[in-house]
């Protein structure tokens, strides 16, 4: 990093922050990670390198972060790599130092997309960055893509630029960006980029790798399942590829915004058709995903040497890798089919899951580790208990979701599978020599865990450690449809059933519900629906996210076209003030959430009378259980 840039950062920021992040010496040296520097290629006796990835987040060598586990699969196939992490973008000296790639640059704004890491949703700049040393903020642009892709251009224009990554995924196509209040380009048309690789990267770029290596030029990669190519030159749309609305329809007419989703969503999946789309004159073609990796696949990704750790060279601790260090990926995919969840098409609804030998042997590993002080934080997927289940339907399946409105005839959800995964790891933790705790912390899909006993009883006894994070996300009904969340009385059987868990186990655990606030379809009546509930309940809820128009999801169509799926009108709140007013009634035990609440009150007599609601009593029980008498 640029020496006097580190300074600069370091003013903002105060001492003991800096101080209290300090990182021990590392056990591992440059040789343990992909080379990084000129040094690095000189030890290696590497002149130059076949792929550079250049990165937003910091390096940190983890199957959990693309680069690492990217980077870690082509060097298993021969290539040579090198990751730049975080450069300075005012310039291009960072950008050459390790020279210019043979094959390609590979760039991502990281795991996170950067408005997300930058923004909250109200907008307000955020004053940490999880994903940089010591929480710095200001280490990456506000659009890496963009501000890293020019750079790569200055060192070398020749080179086939190639984005990819949770950003560029989300973006691949006109999006809403909530930060500007507009409908965008494609990342792919304004970063000038040769292609852009969509979804789980491992399958695209190895063909990308391959091709390259062989001679072929980047203008005759436009048949690789999880990419997208800007139509120029000598590119044409592939026979059979829907048009998809225009940006500039988009832009004139917003409720066009949702069917251009709709269109896509039908098409989003390995037996889809191209997307073709229309940016300001010039045109994006979107191929459909790369199939899901196989078994044998995922567990030799996961199998590689990773470090588990930061480079060696970084003197402060990175907060994100605190809480993921130790944990395990045991599957990827989801087929739950949330309106607010981007998973459906970045990581698809088909469960690949990792063999159980592979799992044990990653325990091995952190077991082994020299920073492991004893407990894996996290054994699991998008949503946990979904492991070992799949999908029998043997025909093109344009659903999102399998289980909502009601479990699909065609779902396999044999449980077997994950009961087995669970009583092997408490077998392999009986045979450790010292004591290891593991965890379930990644989200367990409730309305499927109410449907299985054995599977909740199992977690409640053996992978809790306390507490047991579930999401039902509203109370009202008509808001949990939008949501495409079962209604409020599955959260209640899956609760009665986790308290019978704990009775058998001998425990007190705790559930954490997870709520959002101001989703699309949800009105301040509705919060404050929400709101009663949680006070006859006595619950002061922590974990509530106010609404983000995440691209690419369908709350986020809802959201910019004011429609549901069926293109019925529906409530949209958008304004600061009412998404303060939503959010404070979901936390009304909050410091400055019962002026809100009153003045709401005052100002709404009809639903005061509709919902017979009593005022003062309502208050009352605010007041008792606000954090200021806790």
């Amino acid at each position: 990093m640029n020496e006097k840039r580190r300074k600069n950062n370091d003013k903002s920021r105060p001492r003991r922050l800096v101080k209290a992040n300090k990182v021990a010496k590392s056990p591992f040296s440059c040789a343990d990670f992909l080379v990084t520097s000129a040094i690095d290629m000189k030890k290696r006796k590497i002149d130059q390198l076949d792929i550079i990835f250049i990165t937003a987040d910091a390096y940190i060598d983890h199957p959990s972060f693309g680069v690492a586990l990217l980077g870690r699969y082509l060097e298993h196939l021969g290539y040579k790599v090198g990751v730049i992490a975080q450069p300075d973008w005012k310039s291009a000296d960072d950008f050459g130092k390790l020279g210019s790639p043979r094959l390609f640059w590979g760039i991502t704004s990281g795991a996170v997309d950067s408005r997300l890491n930058n923004y909250s949703s109200m907008g307000h700049k955020r004053k940490d960055d999880a994903y940089s040393p010591g929480g710095q903020i200001g280490l990456r642009p506000d659009k890496p893509l963009l501000a890293y892709g020019q750079r790569a251009r200055q060192v070398c224009k020749d080179v086939p630029l190639i984005i990819g990554g949770l950003e560029a995924s989300l973006r691949r196509m006109a999006h809403y960006d909530y930060i500007e209040d507009k409908i965008k380009r494609s990342v792919l048309t304004d970063s000038k980029a040769d292609l852009l690789v969509h979804g789980m990267g491992e399958n695209a770029i190895e063909q990308i790798a391959r091709r390259l290596n062989d001679g072929e030029s980047i203008e005759t990669l436009t048949d690789i399942p999880g990419t997208a190519f800007r139509m120029i030159r000598n590119k044409t749309a592939p026979a059979g590829a829907i048009e998809i609305p225009s940006l500039q329809a988009q832009q004139e007419n917003p409720e066009e915004f949702m069917k251009a989703h709709l269109l896509y969503q039908d098409q989003a999946n390995p037996d889809g058709k191209a997307v073709i789309q229309d940016q300001d004159g010039e045109s994006i073609v979107i191929l459909p995903p790369a199939e899901p990796l196989t078994t044998e696949q995922m567990d030799l990704i996961y199998s590689f040497k990773y470090t588990r750790t930061a480079h060696c060279d970084y003197k402060e601790k990175i907060p994100a890798l605190e809480t993921i260090g130790f944990s395990i990926t045991t599957h990827r995919g989801c087929f739950g089919g949330c309106s607010f969840c981007s998973l459906y098409f970045h990581q698809g609804k088909h469960i690949s899951g990792r063999s159980e030998q592979s799992i044990l042997d990653e325990l091995d590993r952190c077991v082994a580790h020299p920073d492991f002080k004893g407990t894996v934080s996290d054994i699991g997927g998008p949503s946990a208990n979904m492991y070992g289940m799949e999908c029998k339907c043997e025909k093109e399946c344009k659903k999102p979701s399998c289980i909502f409105p009601k479990v699909c005839k065609q779902l396999d959800e044999d449980t077997a599978p994950i009961l087995h995964l669970m009583a092997v790891v408490q077998k392999w933790k009986s045979q450790q020599k010292r004591k290891v705790n593991i965890f379930v912390a990644s989200g367990v899909r409730h309305d499927l865990a109410a449907r299985c006993e054995k599977y909740t009883q199992a977690l409640a006894k053996d992978f809790i450690g306390g507490h047991l994070k579930v999401a039902p996300e509203h109370y009202c009904k008509d808001v949990l449809d939008l949501m495409g969340k079962p209604g409020f009385n599955t959260f209640e059987d899956f609760e009665n059933k986790f308290n019978q868990a704990n009775a058998i186990a001998g425990k007190q655990q705790y559930l954490v519900p997870y709520f959002i606030s101001s989703h699309p379809g949800s009105s301040p009546e509705d919060a404050l629906r929400l709101c009663l509930y949680l006070l006859e309940r006595n619950w002061r809820v922590r974990q509530v996210q106010d609404f983000t128009p995440v691209p690419l999801t369908l709350a986020t169509a809802m959201y910019v076209s004011g429609l549901d799926a069926n293109c019925n009108k529906i409530y949209v709140a958008k304004g600061r003030r009412e998404k303060q007013l939503q959010m404070a009634m979901l936390k009304y035990h909050q410091s400055g959430s019962y002026e809100l609440i009153v003045q709401y009150l005052r100002e709404n007599k009809s639903v005061v009378r509709k919902l017979g609601i009593n005022v003062e009593k309502v208050l009352a029980s605010i007041r008792r259980l606000s954090d200021n008498n806790s």
